[in-house]
């Protein structure tokens, strides 16, 4: 279904010829840097962009992670591969059913999956011109990344904060195959990742801002459903901490990840095989190549200090 975005590519492709642009006003006067810092300073101490905290003192300057960073691509979930032949794309079939690289909804599943996926845009906080107001999560995950003196949210967070409409339905194909037994009606409110975050902390204060973020968002009243901490899971491949957390106003799961610079880097670097190994049509000997390629990835991630005090945690019946 369109969402906000949709509504701003057409702003895009369609632009306004009756307005000048921006650049060609007359009274156009370039910031400098020095202007552009005054103007933070005068802020609300209060404001996300202040330089100083509610109590009046300067926050510290961020960690320099410009070294650590990766392009990104356009869109890491988007399920449009050109290398795939236009029967192998997902798609809509005429009577409502969804088909993807071997995953299939029926119509009324993937009905179910617009309308938990249509829930996760509104949770999110963009109105439909794409513009937020201090409603939704990603205001208030920006509002939490201000109270934070050494972490900060990736970079790109708002393009990337809802999951593709495609990915959300292969996840819930994925579930609905994991367990065969369970009502998708029911099913389809255990995707945690519709709506999704990834905070940065150096390796010196990482495992302790783990905990200081788990504090910090559950005192902006959401709660916690999940901890998984894969440092110390010698099962797992991907390094980092993944939290599930619900919003009980929207009634929508989120998830959160708290990475170092280099683990973020390793999950980007990794993230084709990640693909790859999780698909459907990929032979035993991709799935075993695709594990082999990752391993060597993260093997190269330095372990934070004390990441091993950092609790997992499992809400009861979840």
């Amino acid at each position: 279904m369109p969402g906000p975005q949709d509504h701003l590519a057409e702003q895009r492709r369609v632009p306004d010829q009756s307005r000048p642009r921006e650049a060609d006003q007359p009274n156009e006067a370039r910031v400098r840097p020095d202007d552009l810092q005054a103007r933070l300073e005068r802020l609300p101490a209060n404001h996300p962009s202040s330089p100083f905290r509610d109590d009046g003192t300067r926050k510290p300057p961020p960690p320099d992670l410009s070294e650590y960073e990766l392009s990104l691509p356009d869109d890491p979930d988007s399920p449009t591969d050109p290398d795939l032949s236009a029967a192998d794309q997902a798609r809509t079939n005429p009577d409502g059913s969804w088909d993807w690289k071997g995953y299939h909804l029926t119509p009324e599943q993937s009905l179910m999956a617009d309308q938990a996926h249509a829930k996760c845009l509104d949770a999110e906080g963009r109105d439909v011109n794409g513009a937020y107001g201090s409603r939704g999560l990603t205001p208030a995950m920006r509002q939490i990344e201000a109270k934070l003196e050494h972490s900060r949210l990736v970079e790109h967070t708002e393009k990337f904060a809802i999951k593709d409409p495609d990915r959300f339905k292969e996840k819930f194909a994925k579930l609905i195959i994991d367990r065969p037994g369970e009502d998708p009606s029911k099913l389809i409110h255990r995707i945690n990742d519709g709506i999704r975050y990834t905070f940065i902390y150096g390796d010196a204060k990482y495992s302790s801002g783990v905990m200081e973020l788990s504090e910090t968002i559950g005192a902006a009243g959401y709660e916690l459903y999940e901890r998984r901490n894969s440092w110390v899971d010698s099962t797992k491949i991907y390094q980092g901490v993944n939290s599930t957390w619900r919003d009980h106003g929207n009634y929508v799961l989120f998830e959160v990840q708290i990475h170092t610079p280099t683990s973020w880097r390793a999950k980007q670097e990794s993230h084709q095989y990640y693909a790859l190994g999780h698909s459907l049509t990929s032979t035993p000997e991709q799935r075993a190549n695709t594990a082999r390629h990752q391993r060597e990835i993260f093997s190269k991630v330095p372990i934070p200090p004390d990441v091993d005090n950092v609790p997992s945690y499992r809400k009861e019946g979840w």
